[in-house]
């Protein structure tokens, strides 16, 4: 699927404050290259508490948020933050290309 060049640049913006996705005990995301950042630092037991079987609060905040139903579908199916990370880094590589950033 094609993505224009305004899409890229919305995808890739900081979002709003009250919009920020607050990270237990962690850091505060404003967009996904911060998403990116905080999963390379983020422990297994801070990932855990964010997806579970009954929840995966990254891939909503993605979609709801952010508005990349493409790349929340994509974390949705990811169990381990080295997944989640990989998938990230490589939405925001693309999205930065398309931006030309």
């Amino acid at each position: 699927m094609k993505i224009s060049k305004e899409l890229a640049e919305k995808f890739l913006s900081d979002v709003p404050e009250p919009n920020c996705f607050w990270v237990n005990n962690g850091p505060i995301i404003r967009n996904l290259d911060d998403l990116a950042t905080a999963f390379e630092y983020m422990d297994d037991a801070t990932y855990c508490y964010h997806v579970n079987k009954e929840k995966n609060d990254f891939s909503n905040w993605i979609k709801d948020i952010i508005g990349d139903e493409l790349l929340a579908k994509e974390i949705s199916k990811s169990r381990n933050k080295d997944f989640a990370l990989k998938k990230v880094e490589e939405r925001v590589l693309l999205l930065k290309k398309v931006a030309k950033r």
